[in-house]
């Protein structure tokens, strides 16, 4: 006969009561005093004790690793903001270098030239591909300049003012089809007159009325004659990059590249009085049979 609901009820309460009891009981005493009912409870809550253990040990390590692995990765995002501002710090500390490099590199050109100059910055370039580096803008305009000013850096010529508005001014580059500059090959003294090259989008140029008798070579380095007194002396203008030949022709099909990168052009020295012409230069006639004249 089943017993009744009321008592299976106060049965299970004690049992569930009882038996957490029991195994504290047994748990707690030293090892000479338990009985047989103590060991019994032993034996049966060893390995439950174990389990809890293990799976407690494990719920704490997982959430010392949570917690160690949120505070290095507030540590990583600190150490990246900081690796961050330390390489801007570095580039513009780079930048203000190699800018004062550039300012002292300018000034010792100018005192070694002993040249009357004012310096300016390069302000704008064009965008469009069939005109690039043949203009640049400087901010220096009409109180100082004029057209036709010899642009100088200290790493040869640039070209001259053009047209010259308010506080800015126009440069024509040696480069351009326009241009037209008397210059020497500085190894054998060979003549010629150096232009830009037009329909293309690189910067190139020509140097015309090389004689073809004149011994130059691919590398020879061509400076400015300082013919007339248009451009000082011995500015490295471009550097021979091709030789051709013809019979039928008295001079040289020389190409040549220029020996100032105009990309990285960023000041240039403006020559305000450019030194007077020296007896046995180019004479009128032939600055005006090569282009020369303005």
């Amino acid at each position: 006969m089943p017993l009744p609901r009321k008592i299976r009820e106060l049965l299970l309460a004690a049992l569930l009561l009882g038996l957490p009891l029991a195994f504290w009981q047994a748990n707690v005493k030293a090892p000479h005093e338990t009985n047989v009912v103590d060991r019994f409870f032993l034996r049966v809550s060893a390995p439950l004790q174990s389990a809890i253990t293990w799976a407690t040990d494990g719920v704490y390590r997982g959430w010392r690793r949570y917690i160690y692995l949120v505070a290095v990765e507030e540590e990583n995002e600190q150490l990246r903001t900081e690796k961050n501002r330390l390489l801007h710090q570095l580039r513009m500390t780079k930048r203000k270098v190699r800018k004062v490099q550039r300012y002292e590199k300018l000034l010792a050109f100018r005192s070694a030239r002993g040249i009357q100059t004012v310096g300016a910055r390069v302000v704008a370039r064009p965008t469009s591909p069939f005109v690039r580096g043949l203009r640049m803008r400087i901010d220096r305009g009409r109180e100082l300049l004029r057209a036709g000013l010899p642009v100088l850096t200290a790493d040869g010529l640039v070209g001259r003012t053009g047209r010259v508005f308010g506080d800015y001014a126009d440069v024509i580059l040696a480069v351009d089809p326009k241009s037209a500059v008397d210059v020497v090959v500085r190894r054998t003294g060979a003549r010629g007159v150096l232009r830009g090259v037009a329909g293309t989008d690189r910067l190139h140029c020509r140097i015309d009325y090389l004689s073809r008798d004149e011994e130059v070579k691919v590398g020879d380095l061509v400076v400015t004659s300082g013919a007339a007194g248009v451009f000082p002396r011995d500015l490295p203008v471009a550097r021979i990059a091709r030789i051709a030949a013809s019979a039928a022709s008295l001079h040289k099909r020389v190409e040549a590249t220029p020996a100032v990168e105009f990309s990285d052009v960023d000041e240039v020295l403006i020559v305000l009085a450019p030194p007077p012409p020296k007896v046995g230069q180019i004479n009128e006639p032939v600055r005006r049979a090569r282009g020369l004249t303005p």
